[in-house]
């Protein structure tokens, strides 16, 4: 068993963590990455066209599964952009930055529930295929023990910034 634990780590990966897309579809106003951004009218307004009214700055916490398999998680931040920007009395953000950070203590705790979870489909597997007798209490436990493994949850907290900025008249 303990030749099998450096590849049973090696499949269960380093850490967990979750994957989330972050987009802003339904914002009402510019937004731009940079200090310069494009108007409705498709002007380019650079730095110093406009005034800087707010930096602003919100986190959270999106929670997604650690997987194998493929599971798409998203987070439209459109409503909370339109609301900083309508609360300041802006026109657009700019400078916005997007963060990532996958908490380790909670991640760390969830990766050990992934290992023991890989661990326990191993060796129930091979107990299942040697032991005729009780193969289907161990094919029970083994095949619970890789959906735990192949859905184990995840978190992920995710920092946004910027700047709301306001034309010159």
């Amino acid at each position: 068993m303990t030749l099998l634990l450096p590849f049973i780590l090696f499949l269960s990966g380093c850490s967990v963590g979750a994957s989330v897309a972050v987009n802003a579809k339904k914002v009402e106003y510019p937004v731009s990455f940079t200090d310069s951004f494009y108007s409705s009218d498709n002007q380019l307004i650079l730095n110093g066209e406009y005034e800087s009214l707010k930096d602003f700055s919100f986190t959270f916490t999106k929670w997604g599964v650690s997987s194998w398999i493929e599971i798409r998680n998203s987070e439209d931040i459109s409503n909370r952009l339109n609301k900083i920007i309508e609360n300041e009395n802006g026109d657009a953000i700019t400078n916005l930055k997007i963060s990532v950070n996958n908490p380790p203590v909670r991640n760390g705790v969830l990766w050990f529930t992934k290992a023991v979870a890989i661990t326990s489909s191993a060796l129930f597997t091979v107990m299942a295929v040697s032991d005729s007798d009780r193969r289907g209490g161990y094919t029970a436990i083994a095949a619970g023990s890789t959906l735990a493994a192949l859905f184990t949850p995840a978190a992920v907290d995710i920092k946004v910034e910027g700047t709301v900025i306001q034309f010159h008249e």
